[in-house]
């Protein structure tokens, strides 16, 4: 029986070595080629024995050319700026999924823009030292990326909760540490991740596993026969009822 190994990335597979100083082993670049993620032996390992004998589908948020600045033997094949592209053997874009997707952004960007507005508003009158922009991907805008300034995660809270009440409904408001995504109805990982199911459906029976660290990444995790996360993640932590899940929301996107 053929496994297909659906994998998060950040935070899953790798990190930044303020998060892990042990990690060690060179995962991702940054724009300009310098060393930005890493991972230590044992997710190197692990890894390993994801990939034996399976095919390895990344679903990250990273957008396509984040996703090829990393440097981990993960195929061509991958789900995109949270389910917004899909990447086909070829590296390309799914050219069906593309046109699902475009169509889905023309009706939103209106409200991303203004969306992104009250962000900034939040910002300001909060006090909070962010970047925040509208994520393009694909030539589509598909979701508004937030980040602090100097990866204070008290002040991301507090905007989050700022931002919580103008955040229209249907969205989903992300926190994970340092970073928050607002993403719109259309996008999500475990819409892409049953797209990409049903193209295996004629292909004989498969085992699936889905591996995350992030509530985003729930969705995908459970249309998945067996679902792994990492001890020290969001999900875990949520489980055990140490994150509100009022701040760190299970919804997942639908189409």
């Amino acid at each position: 029986m053929r496994r297909v190994v659906f994998v998060d990335l950040d935070d899953t597979l790798f990190q930044t070595q303020r998060k892990n100083p042990q990690a060690d082993r060179l995962a991702a670049v940054d724009r300009d080629g310098q060393p930005l993620s890493f991972r230590c032996g044992r997710q190197e390992a692990f890894l390993d024995w994801l990939a034996k004998d399976a095919l390895i589908v990344p679903v990250t948020g990273r957008s396509v050319d984040a996703f090829r600045r990393v440097t981990l033997p993960l195929g061509a094949q991958a789900i995109c700026s949270f389910g917004g592209v899909i990447l086909d053997d070829d590296g390309k874009p799914d050219p069906e999924w593309h046109g699902r997707m475009v169509d889905a952004a023309d009706r939103t960007e209106q409200a991303m823009e203004g969306l992104l507005e009250a962000v900034a508003f939040a910002a300001m009158e909060q006090h909070v030292d962010v970047r925040y922009r509208i994520i393009r991907d694909a030539g589509l805008p598909l979701y508004i990326s937030v980040k602090h300034n100097t990866a204070n995660s008290q002040d991301m809270a507090r905007l989050a909760s700022a931002v919580s009440p103008v955040v229209p409904d249907g969205w989903t408001l992300h926190l994970n540490g340092n970073n928050m995504a607002l993403l719109p109805p259309f996008l999500g990982k475990a819409a892409a991740v049953a797209f990409f199911l049903q193209r295996f459906a004629d292909g004989g029976p498969i085992m699936t596993v889905g591996v995350g660290d992030s509530l985003t990444d729930v969705g995908f995790m459970e249309l998945c026969d067996y679902a792994i996360a990492p001890t020290r993640s969001q999900i875990v932590t949520a489980l055990s009822g140490q994150t509100p899940l009022a701040v760190a929301s299970l919804t997942e996107p639908t189409t």
